[in-house]
């Protein structure tokens, strides 16, 4: 459900905040002097780098001479950012700047992934998720559980009633290469068969045979929003910390090359087939 997501609260808000002032012929100066702050504290809250505390905002809601409705929208808006979301439980086991990602997943109604590597955390299963986070350097058993137990925790959003959109790009180095070894990898990819037959979750795979395309060679996920004014947030996660990619231009960037890497690789039904292939293999099963 997009809406109870605290980042994503905290992203209309802000954008709201920004709107409201230019509505009103304010400038930041103004708005900074009439709540006795800086320029830049305010420039923080319009683009969703700090908090908004509700003494701030009910300073701003007086200065926007905005409506009972509005008002309460807003400060409906800050409560939401200033919640905790269920992966805060999990901050002391994950990178930095981890909740963002988790956050945005959380909230979004669409989610395209280029994925060139392994499963993408939304689809793996218990014993692949384990073989993978295991070979962590000097991670202890209860670290690694509790990742674990994370991966599973996200995977939640898939068996919601209104469940995001969620379109994967697999590289077909992901089907060859065995974490966990044949069982767990072919248990894997039973898994994303029977996740991909789900009518809001669709699999391709990208042949080695379709040679080069803009996305080659990079992972990352763009997330997208029902509020027509959220733009995508593209994330791309990496050994120590994740990057975040809100930019426009930039953004189209990479759902342009995400567009590109669907149209080269295989349909669902084919990619279908190749991921049943590699299963059987993987089995030692001969036509």
């Amino acid at each position: 459900m997009e809406g109870g997501s605290p980042v994503v609260g905290r992203r209309r808000l802000a954008l709201d905040l920004r709107r409201r002032r230019i509505a009103a012929g304010a400038t930041i100066d103004d708005v900074a002097r009439h709540l006795e702050c800086s320029p830049a504290k305010v420039s923080r809250m319009e683009t969703g780098a700090v908090g908004v505390r509700l003494q701030d905002m009910r300073a701003m809601a007086d200065f926007y001479a905005l409506p009972a409705r509005e008002r309460d929208e807003l400060f409906g808006l800050v409560r939401q950012a200033r919640a905790k979301g269920w992966w805060h439980d999990y901050a002391d086991v994950v990178p930095p700047d981890s909740a963002t990602f988790y956050g945005l997943e959380d909230g979004c109604t669409t989610i395209g992934q280029h994925v060139v590597s392994l499963v993408p955390g939304l689809l793996q299963t218990p014993r692949y998720a384990r073989a993978l986070l295991g070979t962590a350097p000097g991670a202890p058993e209860r670290v690694v559980a509790r990742r674990v137990e994370l991966r599973l925790r996200r995977q939640e959003i898939l068996d919601r009633p209104q469940a995001p959109l969620v379109s994967i790009v697999l590289d077909e180095a992901v089907l060859c290469r065995p974490i966990g070894g044949p069982d767990v990898m072919a248990e894997q990819l039973d898994h994303i068969l029977a996740m991909a037959a789900r009518p809001a979750v669709t699999v391709r795979v990208l042949p080695f045979a379709a040679g080069a395309h803009p996305a080659a060679g990079v992972g990352f996920t763009v997330f997208g929003f029902g509020d027509p004014e959220l733009p995508p947030v593209v994330y791309g996660e990496q050994l120590s910390r994740n990057a975040y990619v809100d930019d426009a231009g930039e953004v189209a960037v990479y759902t342009d090359a995400l567009a590109a890497a669907e149209r080269v690789a295989a349909d669902p039904d084919r990619s279908h087939d190749l991921i049943s292939s590699r299963v059987a293999r993987l089995r030692g099963v001969h036509p």
